[in-house]
């Protein structure tokens, strides 16, 4: 990893970069099109005029749309407007959209027809995409096409983006990023991947989310976007076999979707470089088989939205090694880590405590929450909530989150270290570790456990292995097993719907 830092660009600069290398190189490729990088420049800039005249002066843009080249239009015309990009994630239920547009309050909204029904109730003026309507970009742009345009060079410190927290433990927060954000970000990450012209990021993570966060860094370089408007392993097979996808960013699940296809898949992803991972933990053994079938190709990001994508890394060349698999690397260019106590003191190696984070790609704040941004950001340090600890060699291990650790007779108790030991048992696909509130222990463990059809693990057979690792306190002293475990629209398990499955009215 390159461990100079340098002046940062604006994220228009990226964009720019990228249109001026070779106009004639192909830019991006959906279900429906190709374009080249001088096609993307054309439609975005004229977007972006279109944008600037609806809103003369800067505003919030909502953005919600599936992954093809029209968003990616939108998501370039919104910043060389100057606009601010409000994502807004279609999977999300229309009423969970309505809130957090009615937080961020955008002048207008960006949809095209398949996501509509995710803003049903919502009056914001719609522009629409993949439409031929009155209000379609296809319409509105002709106006502008072929005008000459100046993008807006907005100052290092104003808000890029508004991007809403996942809400996995509470009511969703919008999280104002910077352009100097993003552009920390794209360092880090071309820092860590190396990203060339000849790499193809195939975006099947929405655009909405994590996704996001590989358009600019390929764009500065002159690479492709392969744009999946839906996670199907044969679509992301035919990816890597015949468009000439080499890099990707995938929750687990996806991952072992892609396993499942069996060994005569493997020959599909020669082509692949890079297999980021993220939004949920992979335990060792998932790790070790994904190495087994990708190649040393896999690595892993710890981010969140409050500070994204790169707090850590872990690059590929670690991944291989068995003691680091539990890992989720070491601090990135532009972030350092610690950890502390509860008295605010930070530990030393091998203590766990908070996780703590500051830097570059540290947040501007919570939007219209100053309360809740001074609580996060104290002098500088984003407390992220999460735990864990720091080894000899700098590599940064999480515990799970802060408000999720079990106090069970007198002893703490990480989810995730007895989630990883449930892992390890055959037949056991995944799990989620909670609370109960307990007159004897306090709180008692209980687990949530999925099983693969073919096996049938009685509750000793769960319990003797987890004795033998982890002692008697931390064995669950129940399992209750689920045929799927819920979750958000961007993969993380929401462990109290999780607990309310079990316990209705929790």
């Amino acid at each position: 990893m390159n461990s100079q830092k340098k002046t940062l660009p604006l994220p228009v600069d990226y964009v720019y970069r990228g249109f001026a290398l070779n106009p004639q190189a192909i830019a991006a490729t959906d279900d429906r099109e190709t374009i080249n990088y001088q096609e993307l420049k054309i439609r975005s800039e004229a977007l972006a005029m279109v944008l600037q005249e609806l809103a003369p002066e800067p505003s919030r843009i909502a953005l919600c749309a599936q992954n093809h080249i029209d968003h990616l239009v939108s998501f370039l015309a919104i910043l060389l407007a100057g606009h601010c990009w409000v994502p807004i994630n279609p999977k999300n239920g229309a009423q969970l959209n309505q809130q957090l547009l009615k937080k961020s309050k955008p002048r207008l909204v960006l949809v095209d027809p398949e996501s509509e029904v995710a803003l049903a109730g919502s009056e914001i003026t719609r522009i629409y995409l993949r439409s031929t309507s009155d209000n379609s970009i296809a319409i509105l742009n002709h106006k502008f096409i072929g005008k000459a345009f100046t993008p807006v060079r907005a100052k290092a410190d104003d808000i890029f983006g508004i991007k809403f927290t996942g809400g996995t433990t509470g009511e969703p927060k919008g999280v104002m990023q910077s352009h100097a954000n993003v552009a920390a970000v794209v360092e880090n990450m071309q820092a860590l991947f190396e990203f060339q012209n000849s790499d193809g990021n195939l975006a099947v993570a929405p655009l909405t989310h994590g996704g996001s966060h590989y358009i600019l860094p390929l764009l500065a370089v002159g690479g492709k976007q392969i744009l999946l408007p839906q996670a199907n392993t044969d679509l992301i097979r035919e990816a890597f076999r015949e468009r000439g996808a080499s890099v990707s960013f995938m929750p687990p699940t996806l991952i072992y979707k892609i396993m499942d296809c069996g060994n005569d898949a493997k020959v599909d992803f020669n082509t692949l470089r890079h297999l980021t991972y993220s939004a949920a933990p992979m335990p060792p053994e998932r790790i070790q088989q994904a190495i087994q079938f990708f190649g040393p190709k896999l690595s892993t990001v710890y981010g969140q939205t409050e500070a994204p994508m790169t707090i850590t890394a872990m690059t590929a060349e670690d991944m291989v090694h068995s003691d680091l698999q539990g890992s989720v690397g070491k601090a990135c260019l532009y972030s350092d880590i610690a950890i502390i106590n509860g008295d605010g003191e930070q530990l030393t190696v091998g203590k766990s405590g908070e996780i703590i984070a500051r830097g570059e790609i540290i947040m501007a704040g919570y939007f219209e929450e100053p309360e809740k941004t001074c609580e996060t950001i104290r002098e500088g340090w984003l407390y992220t909530g999460d735990l864990g600890y720091i080894d000899q060699n700098g590599y940064l291990f999480l515990q799970g989150r802060a408000k999720e650790l079990i106090i069970s007779g007198g002893f703490n108790v990480y989810p995730a270290e007895v989630e990883n030991v449930l892992s390890e048992i055959p037949g056991v696909r995944e799990s989620a570790v909670f609370s109960v509130d307990d007159e004897y222990w306090g709180e008692r463990v209980e687990a949530a456990i999925c099983l693969d059809q073919a096996f049938d693990l009685s509750d000793e057979d769960l319990s003797q292995k987890l004795r033998a690792e982890l002692g008697a306190v931390k064995t669950p002293k129940a399992f209750h097993r689920l045929e799927q475990l819920p979750r958000n629209p961007v993969g993380k398990v929401v462990k109290r719907e999780v607990k309310a499955l079990i316990y209705p009215g929790s």
